[in-house]
């Protein structure tokens, strides 16, 4: 089935085996003046998994939305089980069996690994919580899907792609009929994804019918039975996945071609060194890592979750949360002890967050405030004031520079798609002129068309001369973009890779033997 062109009618998707669970029939939901759906047909059968898949804001996770009872849709008819379908709330759908994974994290912090699993689950006797059993429970439930994690860890201690795995076995303990999964491998490494696809399927051969929205299209085409690709909140094709292959569903999503070829460059990993670390360590994280970082050099730093990637990018700033046991840094080659933020911004060093909605931009502020905010100093003027036309001015600059799609500097940083959200960060520090840009994450949770914007953001800043560190479980943008890779085991950088030899295959290795 061509998958390049819309579809003329709105004839529901293919679908094989039995009756659909769940069945939506011209749903339409618009938000102000932007219309996010535009009678949208998506069907799901029992035993099946359904990849939905779109740019960010095509109008996947307002449909996921409307089936969690997040929000209603303003037209349209849905069923669950023949019956019509229209849940007052998340609470109402859950007791109908539609269970959601969202791409956001949204489990307790103070709570316990446990206790966030089996919340409103509990086991109890004479009113009272069974905690020795609860942590039993889960502990046996996490081992099942082999994650190593402590039940009764707080949450709050965990790093953010554990606190995922632990979001997707909660969802399981609420024995869901059709669970809804928004992104569920974003942030986790290759081994751990294949843990959570291999959980998706069994839960597909226990009669479960299961939505799997993700900008990972491998992964799609992985574990997907069908295929489902909105654009511009449409659905453009729908097709079994035997039926269609990767180029085709990009083509349907971008309603182009990407030209990837525009990606390659020379490697660079020798010349003047930007930045020295030597012997490293934070306790209980990181243990006595040592490297140099190049003029023009992109390096990554890859590995398993726990081995220490966003603590060593936060070590090597500075972060407040992390405190280090020892450590030496020189910038240009004069010593510096890069003590706090402040310092390393002075030194020339910016650190992109791999948590943009809590620690990067401000959601609720303008582009203009986000951009402006690091370097206001610049635009103090008489009296204190500050020169609004001259924000404005670098404001816009760099909106046209990231090729940030926006109406104008004006708008709030909340009304952006996923993907220029990221570049309004990548704008924002840019400003303040880096020499070092550490980036941990950067293609996190954004579609392939903004992906492919960002890798060739970050080819730009490297080729401009700025030395990149790029801290990432993506092994496809360690490969497409790294002229050298780190990798780390436990807190301890265990290989070294450069050029040619950078490969998936010896990457993985590494990753999880703990040595090349």
């Amino acid at each position: 089935m061509a998958m390049g062109t819309a579809r003329s009618s709105n004839k529901a998707p293919m679908v094989t085996g039995e009756n659909p669970i769940l069945d939506c029939r011209n749903v339409a939901k618009a938000f102000g003046g932007v219309q996010a759906l535009r009678g949208v047909d998506f069907a799901i059968t029992p035993g099946r998994v359904h990849g939905l898949v779109g740019e960010n804001g095509a109008g996947k996770s307002t449909l996921l939305k409307i089936l969690a009872g997040v929000v209603l849709p303003d037209t349209g008819s849905i069923t669950l089980n023949g019956e019509r379908y229209a849940p007052a709330g998340t609470e109402a759908a859950l007791r109908h069996g539609v269970v959601t994974v969202h791409q956001d994290i949204n489990l307790i912090e103070s709570l316990t690994v446990a206790e966030n699993v089996l919340l409103n689950n509990e086991p109890t006797r004479g009113g009272l919580l069974r905690g020795r059993e609860m942590r039993e429970r889960t502990a046996a439930l996490l081992a099942s899907y082999g994650i190593d994690v402590d039940p009764s860890a707080l949450v709050s201690t965990l790093p953010n792609d554990v606190k995922k795995m632990v979001q997707i076995v909660k969802a399981t303990t609420w024995h869901p009929r059709v669970l809804l999964l928004d992104e569920p491998t974003s942030s986790l490494t290759d081994v751990e994804v294949t843990v959570v696809l291999r959980l998706i399927r069994s839960l597909a051969a226990q009669g479960v019918a299961l939505v799997f929205v993700s900008h990972y299209l491998a992964e799609v085409f992985e574990v997907c039975d069908e295929i489902t690709v909105l654009r511009d909140g449409a659905v453009v094709s729908s097709a079994p996945r035997a039926e269609t292959d990767l180029a085709q569903v990009v083509r349907a999503m971008l309603g182009r071609d990407l030209d990837h070829a525009s990606l390659q460059r020379d490697a660079q990993t020798g010349g003047e060194v930007l930045l020295s670390v030597r012997n490293l360590s934070v306790s209980g994280r990181l243990r006595d890592i040592s490297f140099d970082l190049h003029r023009g050099e992109i390096l990554g730093v890859t590995g398993l979750t726990g081995s220490g990637l966003t603590e060593l990018a936060r070590a090597i700033f500075g972060s407040d949360d992390i405190s280090r046991a020892s450590g030496d840094f020189a910038v240009d080659g004069t010593p510096t002890a890069l003590a706090n933020p402040s310092e390393s911004l002075k030194s020339g060093l910016a650190l992109l967050t791999n948590d943009r909605l809590r620690e990067g931009i401000l959601s609720e502020f303008s582009l203009l405030d986000n951009i402006c905010l690091p370097i206001l100093a610049r635009f103090s003027g008489r009296f204190g004031l500050l020169r609004q036309s001259a924000m404005l001015e670098t404001a816009t600059r760099c909106i046209a520079r990231l090729r940030v799609r926006a109406p104008g500097p004006r708008v709030l940083a909340k009304t952006l798609s996923g993907g220029n959200q990221q570049k309004l960060l990548f704008a924002k520090w840019l400003e303040t002129g880096p020499r070092i840009f550490l980036l941990d994450e950067p293609t996190i949770g954004i579609d392939i068309g903004s992906k492919f914007e960002i890798r060739r953001i970050i080819q730009e800043i490297a080729e401009a001369g700025v030395g990149v560190i790029l801290f990432s479980a993506e092994l496809a943008d360690i490969e497409t973009l790294c002229d050298r890779v780190l990798v780390m085991f436990r807190g301890s950088v265990v290989g070294e890779f450069a050029g040619p030899a950078v490969t998936r295959q010896a990457i993985l290795h590494a990753s999880v033997s703990g040595r090349t």
